[in-house]
């Protein structure tokens, strides 16, 4: 049986300001023109984004942890599995690689 621990939440490794990944997207579209947002809200380009970003976050963490809703989640020390590059694997730092604008650019509705 694998046994899981929290390695803490968005907040402590990808974006302190806000408490999830969603709310990091609409951030990062905030400066855009109201009327795009809104186009990128109804066309479920933000649905896309989000599920792109968190399969990105997920493609960056070692096997043993992983992003479930708000949370990281890895492998608790005492689990059989759990190596030492789990435990001292950079989170925030591995997200910071990630251009979540490059991401948005792909779902952008104004480059359809």
């Amino acid at each position: 049986m694998t046994t899981t621990t929290d390695y803490g939440t968005w907040c402590n490794h990808g974006d302190r300001y806000n408490v999830s990944v969603e709310a990091s997207i609409l951030d990062a579209i905030n400066g855009g023109d109201s009327d795009w947002q809104q186009r990128m809200e109804t066309s479920g380009a933000l649905d896309r984004i989000a599920s792109d970003y968190r399969k990105a976050i997920d493609n960056v963490l070692p096997e043993g942890i992983s992003i479930a809703g708000n949370e990281f989640i890895g492998l608790h020390h005492t689990d059989p599995d759990y190596t030492e590059e789990i435990g001292d694997f950079d989170i925030a730092g591995a997200i910071e690689d990630i251009d979540l604008f490059a991401i948005i650019e792909r779902h952008d509705v104004d480059n359809a």
